[in-house]
């Protein structure tokens, strides 16, 4: 019997996928903003130097899992991929529950102000961000908490309501000073008089 011959295994078209932690940082990123978002501001979302972004998200683009437009600069958002929902969720469960929390918040257009202390996160939501948004935040912030045990609580509140409990709970109005801010500044004293507006908000969300 003759054998078959042996076909050569086709090179990839692209480069090939590698999986960085980087790269599902990019992933996790980007899901979180429905605009997308330039290259600055990613970095600074997932706390990683620019030229390292830029060489995860060449091998996300040549693999169809990220799109950038024509603008000056350029945005950056997930493709309508297969596997968009699958690596979504690998990109939050995956990292240390810590990791994947902050970065989900710094990334989300959702978030307007959000601390982390002993206590867990604390997060004020902009109740004008757009729904798609808001659902991405709960659907990640579930799956962190339903994967990982070990996962901190995340104290979630609309920002006029988490500024006028802090105006009133002496505990909270602590605990929003003295955590590390990852999102937004505010002045707490001001919140003693009444609600900050997004003007008092120092806007560190990349726009």
């Amino acid at each position: 019997m003759t054998p078959r011959p042996i076909r050569p295994i086709p090179e990839p078209i692209g480069r090939r996928l590698a999986l960085t932690p980087i790269g599902l940082d990019i992933v996790a990123a980007l899901a979180h903003d429905p605009a997308g978002l330039r290259l600055t501001p990613l970095a600074a979302a997932i706390g990683t130097p620019v030229s390292s972004v830029q060489a995860a998200l060449r091998i996300l683009m040549a693999n169809g899992l990220v799109l950038r437009d024509a603008a000056a600069p350029p945005n950056y958002a997930l493709a309508d991929h297969p596997a968009r929902e699958a690596l979504i969720h690998l990109a939050v469960v995956l990292p240390e529950p810590i990791h994947a929390l902050g970065l989900v918040l710094r990334a989300s257009r959702a978030v307007m102000l959000a601390t982390v202390d002993r206590d867990g996160f604390h997060v004020g939501l902009d109740p004008e961000a757009p729904k798609a948004a808001r659902e991405r935040l709960a659907t990640s912030l579930a799956a962190i908490s339903d994967a990982r045990g070990d996962a901190p609580p995340v104290h979630v509140r609309d920002f006029p309501d988490l500024m006028r409990m802090a105006s009133v709970a002496i505990g909270l109005r602590a605990r929003l000073a003295s955590g590390v801010p990852l999102k937004g500044k505010v002045d707490l004293g001001a919140a003693r008089g009444g609600i900050p507006t997004r003007d008092a908000l120092a806007d560190t969300s990349r726009r």
